[in-house]
């Protein structure tokens, strides 16, 4: 049998032009991809005005943080967890360091839902105010409401020093002022 290479050329080149073509790089095949896509100016300038939307439930870019500190009642773990561009949950668990009085060492575990002055993160200063529930213990556990207000100042492009008070009224008018270091995710 004889084989004709002038036929065998544009066969092999057919064959490879079909492993590499855009189809293969659409494995779904939900769509047929022919040719390359063109974009028009006009919808890359309005794509690159209009702001990306949130999906409920993902986290906010940059907008999230945990840290360490310290406040007038020991140490706190706090962070945030950015639900808009405008409303968090700012979680805290503040426990004092030493056991003076002889009882059990008091835990406070707050969660309140805060408003965040400077919405989009992008500002390098971010003030917020709000209230929320939480928890303490120590003579004994008491749920708690608390009102809060503080400021995060970007240090850099992953780290966010944080100061807030809180005030507990059901905890004997108590007032925590807490400052910290955190590291933004």
């Amino acid at each position: 049998m004889k084989i004709n290479f002038a036929l065998l050329l544009p066969l092999a080149v057919l064959s490879i032009g079909a492993l590499v073509s855009p189809a293969q790089a659409n494995p779904t095949g939900n769509r047929a991809t022919v040719a390359p896509t063109i974009v028009s100016q006009r919808s890359e300038r309005t794509a690159q005005n209009t702001p990306a939307r949130r999906v409920v439930g993902q986290p906010m870019k940059d907008g999230n943080y945990i840290g360490l500190g310290g406040s007038n009642n020991g140490a706190v773990v706090n962070g945030k967890y950015a639900l808009s561009n405008n409303f968090s949950i700012r979680p805290g668990v503040t426990t004092s360091l030493t056991n003076d009085d002889g009882g059990d060492r008091g835990v406070a575990v707050l969660a309140p839902v805060t408003y965040d002055f400077n919405g989009n993160g992008n500002r390098r200063v971010q003030p917020f105010v709000g209230a929320g529930a939480g928890v303490t213990t120590g003579d004994g556990t008491n749920l708690e409401v608390v009102a809060t207000a503080g400021t995060d100042v970007r240090l850099g492009n992953r780290y966010v020093l944080n100061g807030s008070v809180n005030y507990l009224p059901l905890d004997g008018q108590r007032v925590d002022v807490a400052a910290g270091l955190g590291y933004r995710f």
